[in-house]
């Protein structure tokens, strides 16, 4: 490639009009549409924030993924759910009906753990 083709690439000269426009970043920019450099953040998606919760839930508690996992399951299944979902949707329906519930269940979980 020639010089100029590569102060375009470089981000030296503005990849629009030409101009130059200061010391090369390493990257193609522009001064006509101002900075485009940050994203904003992305949001979490409900099902990630249900995760989240039940796993703080459990934890606070003292019981580890691999146990979250099957209380969840024998949780749900007391709540009448024969066929269970996939996991993450096992946790949206906790997080969205029966947190408390939930939480109940776990003090009770660990009040069997103390006794044995």
């Amino acid at each position: 490639m020639g010089e100029i083709a590569d102060s375009l690439i470089n981000g030296e000269f503005d990849f629009i009009t030409g101009e130059y426009i200061g010391e090369a970043v390493g990257y193609p920019r522009t001064l006509a549409y101002g900075r485009h450099e940050y994203m904003p953040p992305v949001e979490k998606k409900p099902t990630n924030k249900a995760n989240v919760c039940i796993t703080n839930i459990c934890k606070d508690r003292g019981f580890s993924n691999r146990e979250k996992i099957e209380l969840v399951a024998k949780f749900l299944y007391s709540k009448g759910y024969k066929q269970l979902p996939n996991l993450s949707h096992q946790y949206k329906i906790i997080h969205s009906q029966y947190k408390n519930d939930f939480k109940k269940f776990l003090v009770e979980q660990v009040k069997q753990r103390k006794d044995e």
